[in-house]
């Protein structure tokens, strides 16, 4: 593995590269930052360069030690949580346990701890006493969502590390090699989170799948009567789970509909569907405020206002300002 390999964060990658050259390592590291957006495949890296024996601003990937930890073999390596399910105390016995024991090969050890905010109360308690005293020859890394959801005492104790979503530019040039439009699509609709943008475009993430449903969905809705509405309760109903991507999904899609009609194609996301963008543009109002409703019905289903009414208020609201 490469720093380079990893696209984006570059500020995160020098500030790393040089506390090991500088021998400036902290003993806890607390990387914060979305899902997806390259926290546990930079720890990775990391971690291999603090145990590569030749390291010079990127792991050599020759010695023994980046073999080892190359095929997740290094005996200093420890991850902890790797399948993201709840931490126990007894999970940070087995940390504590070993954390005070010699390194059995490198000059010391690196542990990361996937999902740290999903220590429990026990777990983050015996957690703490150990960041309180910690080992010299050991380096600590937490995952992390939110840092807000760990315990401030041990935050406090870690040096944090923001992680950024990354730039559409990124994005593109990392999926150069991938066709042009579904590059586009999975860019735009990614938010920014690289891993999502790549299994997208490798058939593991069914965003640009729902995409398609949905507008055949939203269609279906404008070029209807009234009495569709209630044809589509029981969509709506086990679609419930995933709501807030649905409307997401269809604010993109009249966010890009006010584009078409203020003659701004190129600022368009659904670039592939630019003639239904048009015909359902000549149906829709010029004074409609359809997207700050929309807003407005995902925060009142986020805020348990009855569904069923939201949504059927949502789907009248469309039919209204595309007739």
């Amino acid at each position: 593995m490469l720093y380079s390999q990893v696209a984006g964060q570059e500020e995160i990658k020098t500030s790393l590269i040089k506390s090991i050259n500088n021998n400036q390592v902290s003993h806890c590291y607390l990387f914060e930052g979305p899902e997806g957006v390259g926290k546990f495949e930079l720890a990775l890296i990391f971690a291999q360069s603090l145990l590569c024996l030749n390291f010079n601003k990127e792991p050599c990937n020759e010695c023994k030690s980046c073999i080892k930890i190359n095929s997740y073999n290094h005996p200093d390596l420890h991850i902890i949580n790797e399948n993201g399910n709840s931490i126990k105390r007894e999970d940070i016995d087995v940390l504590i346990n070993s954390i005070y024991n010699k390194p059995y090969e490198a000059n010391r050890k690196v542990y990361i701890l996937k999902d740290a905010h999903l220590m429990t109360p026990r777990a983050a308690n015996g957690f703490l006493k150990t960041l309180e005293e910690p080992p010299g020859d050991s380096v600590m890394i937490l995952l992390t969502i939110n840092s807000n959801l760990l315990l401030p005492t041990i935050v406090s104790r870690c040096q944090e590390v923001k992680f950024r979503n990354v730039s559409k530019e990124t994005i593109k040039l990392y999926l150069k090699d991938n066709d042009s439009d579904c590059v586009e699509l999975a860019v735009n609709y990614s938010k920014g989170i690289l891993n999502k943008a790549i299994n997208m475009i490798n058939g593991n993430d069914d965003t640009l799948k729902k995409r398609e449903e949905v507008i055949k969905i939203f269609d279906r809705i404008v070029n209807s009567d009234s009495e569709t509405i209630y044809e589509l309760e029981n969509y709506f109903e086990d679609k419930k789970d995933n709501i807030d991507l649905i409307i997401e999904i269809m604010i993109m899609w009249i966010r890009d509909i006010m584009f078409v009609n203020n003659n701004m194609e190129n600022l368009t996301i659904n670039k592939d569907c630019i003639e239904l963008l048009k015909t359902h543009g000549k149906k829709m109002k010029t004074d409609s405020d359809i997207i700050e409703f929309m807003q407005n019905i995902s925060d009142n289903i986020k805020n348990n206002v009855n569904y069923k009414l939201a949504i059927d208020n949502m789907l009248l609201k469309i039919q209204e300002d595309f007739k």
